[in-house]
């Protein structure tokens, strides 16, 4: 069997360019997906990295979303994270494939000698509570432990999320094992953030999530970010909907 193409770490524009003009082929599934995940290579200019293609012709329906709509999602995700300038998502684009139109993402080599699950029990991770804050924002309904991938870098530690296809329903549907800042005040610098978010989301990034989202979903991102602002304190658990995924991890 022929070696897999090894991830590559690259500045987010150079890694935006390549998945977006790059040639991309499938070496392998991750079979442990509940959707169809493929690990590709996609080259560019003599340069490769390892990548991960989500064709939505793979996407199982879901009674709670449109069909074939898991990708769009992803790709709105990482629009939102950009916005932040946190870059809590893997450089992600939609284009087409080998199976079709699909979200392809940077695949990230997680350090697998963090322990992330003593990060988040602890609670006083500040890449842990920025995608807390980026959850409550696109009303991630799936954010276990495994989505949660920490890097190691020049300037620290950096905790990347990823699988983002249940984002953005119009009603709350806020599912997360990231509930340790919940009723906790937003900081001034964060509640610059989401007032940047918000005046986006008015303009040229609303425009861009129209594209990938309904009328009713973007509307309700708007309206989130307004009700952040507004209590400046991180959301609590529903109590009408299961408060954590159903396999945490």
């Amino acid at each position: 069997m022929d070696e897999l193409t090894a991830p590559l770490t690259m500045p987010a524009n150079e890694a935006i360019t390549l998945l977006h003009k790059g040639d991309l082929s499938i070496e392998g599934r991750i079979t442990t997906a509940s959707n169809a995940t493929l690990y590709c290579r996609v080259e560019l200019d003599g340069v490769a990295a390892a990548c991960v293609y989500k064709p939505v012709s793979g996407e199982r329906p879901l009674w709670d979303y449109p069909d074939g709509t898991l990708a769009e999602r992803e790709y709105a995700t990482y629009l939102v994270g950009a916005a932040t300038g946190w870059d809590p998502v893997p450089p992600t684009v939609l284009r087409d494939g080998p199976m079709g139109l699909g979200m392809v993402q940077l695949w990230i080599e997680e350090d697998e000698s963090f322990d992330i699950v003593g990060a988040i029990n602890a609670g006083d991770v500040a890449e842990l509570r920025r995608l807390a804050l980026l959850d409550a924002v696109v009303n991630n309904s799936d954010r276990k432990v495994s989505h949660l991938l920490p890097v190691a870098r020049p300037s620290g530690l950096h905790i990347y999320g990823v699988d983002h296809g249940v984002s953005f329903g119009a009603e709350d549907k806020l599912r997360t094992v990231l509930w340790q800042w919940a009723g906790v005040r937003i900081s001034d610098a964060e509640l610059a953030v989401l007032d940047l978010l918000a005046g986006r989301l008015d303009g040229d990034l609303g425009e861009n999530l129209a594209e990938l989202l309904t009328t009713a979903e973007v509307r309700a991102a708007r309206f989130r970010v307004r009700r952040l602002i507004r209590s400046s304190l991180f959301p609590l658990p529903p109590t009408d909907w299961p408060a954590i995924p159903y396999p945490p991890y």
